[in-house]
């Protein structure tokens, strides 16, 4: 994949899911934020969103990553099996549940709320490199005349050296295009987790805002931060190469 169609499947892929959380969660925060304007700031931030929402949200940005990626792309599965995808957002959910901790956030006061948001996170980041080349060839090993998933790859590829897991054999501007469509991976990655710890700053705040209320600053800083680590890396990319 050039780096240009890279660019234009990832940033439609967070464009969509920023859009998305617009339009599921603005009207109820609006219509929630004049039923309570007569409440304490401090009630007005225990009161989580509803599952219901969160589960319409999930779904939806779930269908775009899958129209978006898959369809684009047309190279998906065919280096990692279904139960490859669901066993990597598995475990992605459990390390982004970990990051939440990091953000002052226990897990467990709310539990269902945490794991939407955390398989939010998760799909947000595996699917675009599992859906779609040249990453999807660098993360997956072929075993036996079948693809397997190779956690270590994965890894690196996302928080590792650019060039550590590119194929040596390719040509000179492939290697070069892959590079950049790595840099794209990680830095909307790196976006994805500074901009949730960073929002998480609103759950200490005694304005009694509607974006306080669980897990909106999670999903919002995760959103945002995408979309700057994308912009970050494109800029990168004009400028260094």
């Amino acid at each position: 994949m050039v780096p240009t169609a890279a660019a234009i499947t990832l940033a439609a892929h967070a464009v969509g899911n920023a859009i998305i959380l617009y339009h599921i969660f603005s009207p109820l925060l609006e219509h929630d934020a004049i039923d309570m304007t007569h409440l304490d700031p401090s009630v007005i931030i225990d009161a989580a969103i509803p599952i219901k929402h969160l589960g319409h949200f999930l779904a939806l940005s779930c269908i775009l990553s899958i129209v978006i990626i898959w369809g684009c792309q047309r190279a998906t599965l065919k280096y990692l099996s279904l139960m490859n995808n669901m066993i990597l957002i598995g475990i992605a959910t459990v390390f982004a549940q970990c990051s939440f901790i990091l953000c002052g956030i226990n897990p467990m006061k709310l539990p269902i709320h945490t794991f939407i948001s955390a398989l939010y996170v998760a799909t947000n980041t595996v699917l675009p490199i599992t859906l779609s080349a040249p990453s999807g060839e660098v993360i997956a090993s072929l075993q036996h005349g079948k693809s397997r998933l190779n956690y270590v790859a994965v890894v690196a590829y996302l928080f590792g050296p650019i060039s550590n897991n590119i194929n040596p054999s390719t040509q000179h501007k492939q290697h070069l295009n892959q590079r950049k469509v790595q840099r794209m991976h990680q830095y909307s990655t790196l976006g994805t987790l500074i901009g949730m710890c960073a929002c998480a700053i609103f759950r200490v705040l005694d304005h009694g805002m509607q974006i306080q209320r669980y897990p909106m600053p999670i999903i919002i800083g995760a959103t945002a931060g995408r979309v700057g680590g994308l912009l970050m890396a494109v800029l990168v990319t004009v400028t260094v190469e």
